[in-house]
Order: structure tokens, then C-alpha cells, then sequence
């Protein structure tokens, strides 16, 4: 799979890497929310992870911009917030699931996997 994970962390990048190229998947990291905006506009990815707390624009104004478009590739959220106020925030700008960070490798495997075996591409 073709991912697009925006997040500005570089420790949050590395992980993603590190978990999912083993098993074969492609991971695009952009650090803003304008340039994953862009990217993925202009390139096919099969999963697009956003990061809700990004520089220039918010993961969520992207994901809420992403779906006015049409753009159906499946959107998930990642924050280090599970507070109610944060998941209305996901909830309402239209993500297909939420990441709580931190992440354990074999649940971000589980949800890829997921999304793998969907036919999202």
C-alpha cells in the first residue's frame, strides 16, 4: 500500500517506517498540514494518516477539505488526545477511524491490514 502519513514528529515518522515498510507498504511523510494537503491531491495513495495537531494547517481542516474535494481514499486520524472534545473533532471533520497515540506496532499493523484488504486503492 501507498501511505501518506503527515505528522510533524520526526520519532512518529521513524516508527511508521519502521513498522510498515518491513511488510512491504510505502510510507510518504510530509510534516504540514498544507504540504500533506497537496500531496494528497496530487499523487494516489491508498491510506492517508493525518497527525490532528499540525504546523500551517490543522489535520483536521485537511481531512474536512480532502472529503469537499471527493477524495475517497480512507482517512485516519492520529492524536495523543482521546478526550471526548478531541473524538468530536474527528468525528465531525468525517476521518474513517482515529490513532491514539502512542501507537503499539501490532495495532497500527492491524489497521493497515484493514485497509489493505478493503479495496481502497
Amino acid at each position: 500500500m501507498r501511505i501518506l502519513l503527515v505528522e510533524d514528529s520526526p520519532m512518529n515518522s521513524t516508527f511508521f517506517q519502521a513498522v510498515l515498510e518491513p511488510e512491504g507498504h510505502e510510507v510518504t511523510v510530509e510534516v504540514t498540514g498544507t504540504a500533506g494537503r497537496e500531496r494528497a491531491l496530487t499523487e494516489p495513495f491508498d491510506l492517508i494518516v493525518l497527525d490532528i495537531v499540525l504546523p500551517g494547517l490543522r489535520g483536521d481542516a485537511v481531512c474536512k477539505e480532502l472529503k469537499a474535494t471527493g477524495l475517497r481514499t480512507p482517512l485516519i486520524a492520529l492524536t495523543a488526545s482521546a478526550l471526548p472534545e478531541q473524538m468530536a473533532v474527528v468525528q465531525a471533520a468525517g476521518f474513517d477511524e482515529c490513532l491514539i497515540k502512542p501507537i503499539a506496532p501490532e495495532d497500527l499493523r492491524s489497521v493497515v491490514r484493514r485497509y489493505a484488504h478493503s479495496g481502497s486503492s
